[in-house]
């Protein structure tokens, strides 16, 4: 007797104690269907071959489809062979273990957890997003996203957890999001729903942070290599965004070049490198690559201690000479007006924002990172510690100023039990502070009609250009100015007092004597 057989068996015996008469009749014919079908194919084990060609033989009923499905389900739940259906979803869902059962078997766990149980991982992930104060309808989203992901350790053969799986399904996604085959807000919730396993995982919890879209290097060498290095910029202690940076030069000046396979790195040429640097050229601006070159030739000193190129070319990159010679753009008293005009149809936590940065000239961090106790209402000041410079400032708190953040503080800021210090929030759970402020600032600014004098730029940074421009204006002193910005040194001030429109004209040269003669042997200044 075959495998298949003796598990058909069996089935039948069990059906055989709980159905009725009649119903175990029907369940018995439809299960001698199936082996015949193993029979017909010389299948002796039960396999995902013989499910598909057994539920394929349904005449078009979908009563008859049904039966079909539900002996391959019993066969499959007692053989362990995780079957598919033809819309990709298992015949037997995987089961999430209770809370007591999760409660119990977590219990002594130590993290990183190198081998939990996917399922154990699932249930622990979602303990670690509840107190992010989501609603009832996205913790749905994320439970759907982790039963996909439980899905996937399950037809990759495993029920352990594995980081590596993880971001198999991650590309997968991915994949499927960039051929049009799931849509932006599916591919988010699942990428998303992925990362909270991979961070549960290796710490414990979950503490919620924006992700950006995974990228990877084609050739798995090549992504070792590239791994080492983000290593090695962490080891270094560099701000999360400045790998970001070095991470995207290093792809970047790969793809410039065209290499794609392993063995191109190892005989990376002079030719190369020239092609990465006009790559670069080609897409970014002079000041861009003021920034970018230098990486670039860290990126290739990297390279060449790997064992890459025949000699040390990073001295093959030169950087860029820029003089920036615009002039710092702001916002004039009447589009100003505008301004103020439009914020009273904005949020109350968008009003206070832009007073922050328009009337005190804070920077965009500074107002993201902004405590409440960083305001002293009994004194009407604020006081902070710069994110940039790491130096105190304090400013005073103007009535519209102050009115703004009480306004929005009691009545608007999302509720918190757990003394979280930071006055600007999402408004959407979890009620974290804000990353940035770029997207509500260059709203604003459109729906107001504003144009930015002396350029197109449309972050907090205009404002406070236009607080200077104010300052300047009112013949407020430099060093005043210095102090309100919070400027460590006097060279900060230049592209700020580029502003100072009188008095540059006064700097400028008088052309009135181009093409008069001014030596007597004739020349002339033409």
């Amino acid at each position: 007797m075959t495998e298949i057989e003796e598990i058909v068996e069996v089935i039948k015996a069990q059906e055989k104690e709980r159905l009725t008469k009649s119903t175990y009749e029907s369940r018995r014919c439809y299960l001698n269907q199936l082996l015949n079908t193993a029979r017909r194919l010389e299948i002796s084990v039960p396999c995902q071959e013989l499910y598909d060609v057994f539920a394929a033989d349904d005449y078009g009923s979908k009563e008859r489809r049904f039966h079909l499905d539900h002996c391959i389900k019993l066969v499959d739940e007692y053989a362990g062979t995780c079957a598919l259906r033809t819309n990709g979803k298992l015949y037997n869902e995987p089961v999430l273990p209770s809370r007591e059962e999760a409660l119990t078997a977590l219990e002594g766990v130590s993290y990183p957890a190198i081998s939990l149980d996917i399922g154990l991982l699932v249930v622990k992930a979602g303990w670690a997003v509840e107190h992010l104060g989501l609603t009832q309808s996205t913790i749905g989203q994320y439970k759907n996203a982790w039963m996909d992901v439980l899905r996937y350790f399950f037809i990759s053969g495993t029920t352990s957890y594995s980081k590596h799986v993880i971001q198999a399904f991650i590309d997968e996604e991915t994949f499927l999001y960039e051929s049009g085959q799931v849509k932006e807000w599916k591919w988010k919730i699942r990428r998303k729903a992925a990362h909270v396993l991979v961070e549960v995982a290796e710490t414990g919890q979950f503490v919620w942070a924006h992700i950006h879209k995974g990228v990877r290097c084609h050739d798995e060498r090549i992504e070792e290599v590239r791994c080492r290095y983000l290593t090695l910029l962490k080891e270094r202690n560099l701000q999360q965004s400045t790998i970001g940076l070095y991470d995207y030069v290093f792809r970047n000046a790969l793809e410039h070049a065209g290499i794609n396979a392993f063995d191109e790195l190892m005989s990376l040429s002079v030719d190369d490198v020239q092609t990465m640097v006009r790559g670069f050229s080609s897409v970014s601006s002079q000041s861009s690559l003021s920034t970018l070159l230098p990486i670039l030739r860290k990126t290739l000193e990297f390279l060449y201690q790997e064992g890459f190129g025949e000699f040390q070319m990073s001295g093959l990159v030169m950087r860029p000479f820029y003089q920036k010679g615009n002039v710092a753009a702001y916002i004039t008293r009447q589009d100003e007006g505008k301004l103020i005009e439009q914020l009273e149809h904005e949020s109350k936590r968008n009003k206070a924002i832009i007073l922050l940065a328009l009337r005190l000239g804070l920077r965009e961090c500074d107002i993201c990172n902004l405590a409440l106790e960083s305001i002293d209402w009994e004194n009407d000041r604020i006081c902070l510690v710069q994110e940039k410079t790491r130096k105190a400032l304090a400013l005073p708190l103007l009535p519209d100023v102050g009115n703004a953040l009480m306004d929005y503080i009691l009545e608007e800021r999302p509720r918190r039990g757990d003394g979280y210090p930071y006055v600007f929030l999402r408004a959407q759970a979890p009620h974290i502070k804000l990353s940035g402020l770029y997207t509500t600032c260059s709203g604003l600014i459109k729906r107001a009609g504003i144009a930015p004098v002396n350029g197109t730029t449309t972050g907090t940074h205009l404002f406070r250009y236009t607080l200077v421009n104010r300052l300047l204006d009112a013949k407020v002193p430099h060093q005043v100015i210095t102090d309100t910005l919070g400027h460590s040194s006097k060279e900060s001030d230049k592209p700020y007092l580029s502003m100072e429109e009188s008095m540059l004209r006064m700097c400028a040269l008088d052309l009135s004597v181009i093409g008069k003669i001014s030596w007597e042997e004739g020349w002339s200044n033409g």
